[in-house]
């Protein structure tokens, strides 16, 4: 196991611990970090669900100031570093990064016969994602309720342990676990990471903040040299791809929709070494004379 995918399963499994023990930590009187992934504030540092904030300031309430600070701080992340978030943090991530591994071994699925998913398609699934943002954020003005909170699956699950430990009834638990868990079926009957795909409002605003990041500034990317590449005829790092995005780009997969989860890193070490962790962006390789 490569030290990248170890520490993204130590912070994803701390994560879950976290907020399983979150009710007993503070129900002894710990206050350093409470909250849920919908507005979380961790030894001072507040941080929020974008979505959940750009739906108070659409209800008109601008006094929510450390929400608003909250997102921001989020936002600021996901620039800087990507949507590491959806693969380092997120409990649904989790659950359906590992149900997806699961599904492929139990149909023996070839990584290499994967159906590949153009750019286009990408780029039209994202405005799709778009779409459905702002017709919730038009509801929320209607109705005056957050009603993309109920598509929120981080906030909704890290919010399940509290629900337990405060007695919560049936109804309550369910309307927290439903969709989460219709949406786990689902994806592994289509074999498909739909709900982070297609679906996912929260990725909508970490993939634009990503996509903001300049070109010549420090950031978190994977980078493509062509020149190492020694794939003739096939892309197995396209395949081992859980959103089948394609890194044998200049710049690597697209920041808009990559998690930044390593998969294709681990099958290009041995095949040349082609994609790499970057901090800066790389200028185009001159043609060789």
């Amino acid at each position: 196991m490569k030290w990248y995918t170890l520490a993204r399963r130590c912070a994803q499994l701390s994560v879950l611990a976290l907020f399983c023990m979150l009710p007993l930590i503070n129900a002894a009187g710990l206050g350093q970090i409470r909250g849920s992934l919908f507005s979380l504030h961790f030894f001072g540092l507040p941080f929020a669900d974008p979505v959940a904030a750009l739906q108070v300031a659409a209800e008109g309430m601008l006094t929510a100031g450390a929400l608003l600070w909250g997102a921001v701080c989020s936002l600021v992340l996901a620039l800087l570093l990507g949507r590491v978030f959806c693969s380092w943090v997120c409990p649904y991530g989790f659950l359906s990064e590992l149900l997806y591994g699961m599904a492929a071994r139990w149909t023996r699925r070839d990584a290499g016969q994967r159906r590949e998913t153009s750019s286009a398609q990408h780029a039209m699934a994202f405005a799709a994602k778009g779409f459905m943002l702002m017709a919730g954020l038009s509801l929320v003005i209607l109705v005056e309720y957050p009603v993309l909170n109920m598509l929120g699956m981080p906030g909704e699950l890290s919010l399940v342990p509290v629900l337990v430990w405060q007695g919560a009834g049936a109804i309550f638990l369910l309307s927290a676990l439903g969709l989460p868990v219709v949406a786990l079926v689902l994806e592994a009957i289509s074999g498909k990471r739909l709900w982070c795909r297609y679906v996912c409002p929260q990725s909508v605003l970490l993939g634009a903040a990503a996509l903001c990041l300049p070109a010549k500034a420090p950031g978190l990317r994977i980078g493509w040299t062509a020149s190492r590449c020694s794939c003739r005829g096939e892309v197995p790092c396209r395949a081992a791809c859980p959103l089948q995005l394609n890194p044998r780009r200049l710049d690597g997969p697209e920041r808009r929709d990559c998690t930044f989860c390593g998969g294709c890193l681990r099958v290009c070490e041995s095949r040349g070494g082609a994609l790499a962790w970057k901090a800066f962006h790389r200028q185009p390789e001159r043609p060789e004379e």
